[in-house]
């Protein structure tokens, strides 16, 4: 489910496609897994990249901003990302690729590349729930996610700024989950996420996301800018995405295990 806007690898595009009636005139009718279904169901380019500028900053004030480029590719029957930091000199040549798969039987694959060790780790299921380097974004964050694998309740509509959207809370059914229950706001123009709480396992809220700079580039809705928010810590990552495009050639071999440990992601 693409709850946290389909990151793929933080990338966060929907389109007009299934927007052939006013969402109005269904307000009624929708139900909350309705609502999650369109905004996971909408598509979102044959290929997908952008560069990004990710900001992390602590409760004393302090930042660390580092660079970060994304490619992202469907494959039918699997969307592979792979993303990479190209700065600061201390993260630069980390690399992630993610395979996230159609089949809702089949657990998203993904590996991390730190140059430093010159080696790639899988990560297993039990580390999904882990930051992604330092950042208030967790490996689980990224991945697609199975829409049967929650239950949803339509719990109202609100706007968040002037955009009138759904709140829908989803729950997981996997309570071993880092955030088993989070509320998401879809706009009720364009199902793009506004916003969304993300609670522990405790039911406390955790983190919050915030989703800005929304608008359609090549005819795919896109956001420009995320902050997700840890409540508890105090700490936030800010990611403003820059040179986003869609639809262009991309190799197949970048998506590799291979290409990670060489270098090749640009």
């Amino acid at each position: 489910m693409k709850t946290l806007n389909g990151l793929k690898g933080f990338s966060a595009a929907l389109a007009l496609a299934a927007l052939c009636a006013s969402p109005a005139l269904f307000a009624q009718e929708l139900t909350g897994y309705d609502i999650a279904k369109k905004a996971d169901e909408l598509p979102d380019g044959k290929t997908s990249s952008y560069t990004a500028t990710m900001t992390l900053l602590n409760k004393k004030g302090a930042t660390r901003v580092r660079q970060v480029i994304m490619r992202s590719k469907d494959f039918g029957d699997t969307d592979k990302t792979v993303l990479a930091f190209t700065q600061p000199k201390d993260v630069a040549g980390v690399s992630y690729l993610m395979f996230d798969y159609d089949d809702a039987n089949k657990d998203t694959d993904s590996w991390l590349y730190m140059p430093a060790m010159k080696k790639v780790r899988r990560i297993s299921g039990s580390s999904k729930g882990d930051d992604f380097m330092g950042t208030d974004f967790t490996y689980e964050d990224m991945e697609g996610t199975d829409l049967e694998k929650y239950s949803y309740n339509l719990l109202g509509e609100e706007n968040v700024g002037s955009e009138p959207c759904w709140k829908v809370e989803c729950i997981a059914k996997d309570k071993d989950k880092k955030n088993p229950r989070r509320i998401a706001w879809f706009s009720k123009n364009s199902y793009v996420t506004y916003k969304a709480e993300l609670y522990d396992r405790q039911d406390k809220l955790q983190r919050t996301l915030t989703c800005s700079n929304i608008r359609q580039i090549d005819g795919y809705w896109t956001t420009g800018k995320m902050v997700m928010e840890n409540v508890q810590t105090g700490h936030s990552t800010t990611l403003e995405m820059t040179n986003i495009s869609y639809d262009q050639p991309l190799a197949d071999n970048l998506f590799t295990v291979a290409a990670l440990e060489k270098g090749n992601i640009k």
